[in-house]
């Protein structure tokens, strides 16, 4: 049937969900209507049907008695004038498998217009199509339903249920108190909706979970294509193309297809579900589950299927899961467990985290594949034991057999050892660490096990010294290193995906020290997803103008700061940005810490000689429009990044430097053309990291005269701006003016008070006078100058903004900013 326009004012009438209509309306009177016209009139009509049949026939609306059809587009509502008599649906209640009290008897809506107008009411259902609107309008009797229809050319949109937060609160699924915090939290973000507040306020508790779960409604099955065409996620033509990508495959998901073409993330398919389904969004990272529930799931099921068991109550399992409308194994998993399966969403990377912790010491082949090459099997099935427990197992299984021997090498294959390594691994990558540090100590001292967190080294366990050698051993046969070499340095890469439950990747050094020793660090890479551009904390000015140099298309783009500073972040942020399916971007890194779908990445290989120089004269004849270097590490790479970029080519890269100004003078000092420089340069971040504030626990204070004074001159100094005026600024943008200084206290959320680093940031842009100054090859200081005349904020600025705004202590500023 084609929509209803001006020219075919056709529909249909739909039948009432969940209901069936007990008696048809007398004879002659089924048509007749009171419509509302937009300026207000009410006139008589009829829908008189166009063929014969039943009432979902096509009709078509008449007024006054006419015989032309009725302009809907002048239409507001339509009411039919004799009053239905509904009773439930037993046939529907049965396919919902639900009684009728599982399915509300009504609910309120509000109906939005086009205009701005609003309509509001009691309906006992609705159907929405692309006709329009169809409610069955409850009349003040209660007793009997008007049918009632707005055409989809005067729809705006239709609120269907109490809001939100108070349907929450009446059905007890979260506290008056916790509605009043994500209200008063609404007001500070406007631009966050209550519910995707509160999923990311995601249940960690059995008795939050089981509330939400009362909450949760009995629905008719849903198609997630459909769906996401619904909420306007995505439109038809999108989902039409994706299904034909899935009929070529059909091994492949169609959620996964969308998030590949780029057309919707993970996060916004599961906010949707969690908010329009009422299906609970959990916190499956710190979820306390009992063991018993565990094992009700096979470890090998939970691996393959991505499924972990959460909460068992009477013949009920609830578990949570990506997404709960691609579940085709539910039959099976009823079957293995003879319980009704409740699914719960949850976070893709906190799921696989936590499957990881909870599977991984009972691994077995059959559930992970191939374990590196090793002939002897793996026990399963037992204890799960924390990292603790496995060294002291190994303890009592290994050291009487090395004291024996002699030779504790021979046994980098024990099992224990085995899952030992796998587990660090797990909890480093689950603990949110970018490294882990393995110390070899002489003599009798123990071996520790550090790892980096927040830029700041933590400790984690230790080892007794007989376990230096085959730990370090096995690290090596991992990542394919030679196992009898002591005394040099070596590299290498372990694909943990090969051992373990994660698909992640560990860049490994192995280095020799005093004492025939070795250290090992690991660094851990992938498993990141890449940041909003607006999530990285620059300045409201920094982020507009860093937008507008990345929609260009062709320059330079440099992002500078020591080991560690974020610029990888900074730089996949940007590519995510402009990441669209009519773009080409080509990225050459070393190592690939950050994957996206639409990007084509390559791995640089020094030792074949694959450097990042070759990379790039690949890229030129690839047709690329966006190119991204990891780093502009000699002459060569530069001048061919500046060339790319002089030639029609956006060009993105780092550069290890301490501010955006020195930067450029770094480049004329490799030798760079200044004047082909000059014109290819668009813009330079600078960036440091920060440890964050917990803001749960953040105490604050009113800063004295004195603070605020020594505070304005830090501020202003080199800089031609003014304590006074700054000062100024900063009583008036305070709330009753007075400025608030914050320090770290201390909690169990964080550590010692900070939780998290955030971005502090300097960017200069590409102006006239800076391209002038790069011409005639001047100094940091004129850079410096020019660029805050052109609007650049300094590091030391920007970490003091965020001081002011209770995000950084001064301390962390400081560090970050010096």
């Amino acid at each position: 049937m084609t929509t209803p326009t001006v020219a075919d004012p056709l529909f249909r009438w739909p039948k009432p969900p969940f209901f069936d209509v007990v008696a048809d309306p007398p004879s002659g009177h089924s048509g007749e209507c009171s419509v509302e016209l937009l300026d207000g009139q009410v006139v008589a009509g009829k829908l008189v049907p166009v063929a014969s049949g039943t009432a979902q026939a096509s009709l078509r609306l008449s007024l006054d008695n006419q015989n032309e059809p009725a302009d809907l587009s002048q239409v507001r509502i339509v009411r039919l004038l004799v009053p239905l008599t509904l009773t439930r649906s037993q046939a529907v209640m049965h396919d919902l498998g639900a009684d009728d009290g599982a399915v509300a008897s009504e609910k309120p809506f509000v109906v939005h217009y086009r205009d701005g107008k609003e309509w509001s009411g009691r309906t006992r259902g609705f159907v929405r199509n692309h006709h329009g609107l169809f409610l069955y309008l409850i009349q003040a009797d209660e007793t009997k339903t008007v049918a009632c229809y707005i055409p989809a050319a005067q729809l705006q949109d239709i609120t269907i249920g109490p809001p939100l937060g108070q349907s929450l609160e009446q059905q007890h699924a979260i506290s008056s108190k916790a509605l009043a915090a994500a209200l008063n939290r609404q007001v500070e973000l406007r631009e966050e909706r209550l519910g995707e507040y509160l999923a990311t306020r995601a249940i960690v508790t059995a008795a939050d979970l089981s509330h939400a779960l009362k909450s949760q409604e009995l629905r008719p099955t849903i198609k997630l294509g459909e769906f996401l065409v619904q909420e306007k996620l995505i439109t038809p033509e999108q989902l039409e193309q994706a299904l034909i990508a899935q009929k070529q495959n059909r091994q492949r998901r169609l959620g996964d297809i969308l998030v590949e073409y780029g057309l919707v993330t993970k996060r916004q398919i599961q906010l949707a579900l969690s908010d329009k389904l009422g299906i609970p969004f959990v916190d499956a990272r710190h979820f306390a589950i009992d063991p018993l529930t565990l094992r009700l799931i096979p470890d090998a099921f939970a691996v393959v299927h991505q499924v972990l068991p959460l909460l068992h109550s009477g013949d009920m399992l609830v578990v949570a899961v990506e997404n709960p409308l691609t579940m085709e194994y539910v039959k099976e998993l009823q079957f293995l467990t003879g319980l009704t399966i409740v699914p719960a969403i949850a976070n893709p990377d906190d799921l696989k985290l936590r499957i990881a912790q909870e599977y991984t010491n009972n691994y077995t082949r059959e559930a992970w594949g191939p374990v590196g090459g090793e002939d002897a099997e793996e026990r399963g099935g037992g204890e799960k034991l924390n990292v603790s427990e496995l060294a002291t197992e190994l303890a009592k299984d290994v050291l009487p057999v090395a004291r024996a021997t002699r030779q504790s090498e021979s046994h980098v294959m024990d099992n224990v050892l085995v899952r030992l390594v796998n587990k660090i691994i797990v909890e480093a990558h689950s603990q949110g660490a970018s490294d882990i540090h393995i110390e070899s100590n002489p003599r009798n001292l123990n071996t520790h096990i550090r790892f980096r967190k927040d830029g700041d080294m933590c400790d984690y366990l230790e080892l007794l010294p007989a376990f230096r050698s085959i730990l370090v051993s096995r690290i090596k046969i991992m990542a394919g290193l030679d196992i009898a070499e002591h005394r040099h340095a070596q590299d290498g890469k372990i694909e943990f995906g090969r051992f373990g439950p994660i698909a992640i990747e560990l860049r490994v050094a192995v280095i020799p020290t005093s004492n025939g020793l070795e250290d090992v660090v690991m660094r851990i890479l992938g498993g990141v997803e890449p940041l909003p551009i607006d999530k990285l904390g620059l300045h409201d000015s920094d982020l507009s103008a860093l937008e507008r140099m990345v929609a260009r298309n062709h320059g330079l783009i440099l992002v500078c700061g020591p080991t560690g500073s974020g610029k990888t972040t900074t730089l996949h942020s940007v590519l995510r940005h402009i990441n669209r399916p009519d773009m080409k971007i080509w990225t050459a890194e070393d190592p690939i810490e950050i994957t996206q779908p639409g990007l084509r990445q390559v791995q640089i290989n020094t030792k074949i000689g694959w450097t990042f120089a070759e990379a790039m004269r690949s890229f030129l004849r690839a047709d690329p429009d966006v190119i991204m270097v990891g780093e502009m590490r000699d002459a060569e790479t530069a001048k061919i990044g500046i060339e790319a970029s002089l030639t029609g080519h956006l060009v993105l890269s780092t550069l290890h430097t301490n501010s955006a100004a020195e930067s450029i003078v770094r480049l004329l000092d490799l030798g760079m053309d200044p004047f082909n420089f000059a014109d290819a340069l668009v813009g330079v971040l600078s960036q440091r990291l920060a440890r964050k504030l917990c803001p749960t626990c953040k105490k604050a204070h009113a800063a004295s005269e004195t603070e605020i004074a020594e505070l304005a001159q830090e501020y202003c100094a080199d800089t031609p701006l003014k304590p006074a005026t700054v000062v100024e600024q900063w009583r008036r943008a305070a709330a009753g003016g007075q400025v608030l200084l914050y320090e770290a206290v201390g909690c169990h959320a964080c550590k010692d008070g900070y939780r998290g680093r955030m971005g502090v940031y300097e960017l200069l842009p590409g102006t006239a006078r800076i391209r002038h100054l790069v011409r005639s090859r001047g100094t940091v200081p004129q850079l410096v100058e020019a660029a805050m005349e052109a609007g650049m904020r300094l590091l030391k600025q920007d970490a003091l903004d965020k001081v002011l705004s209770g995000l950084l202590d001064l301390p962390s500023a400081r560090a970050a900013s010096s």
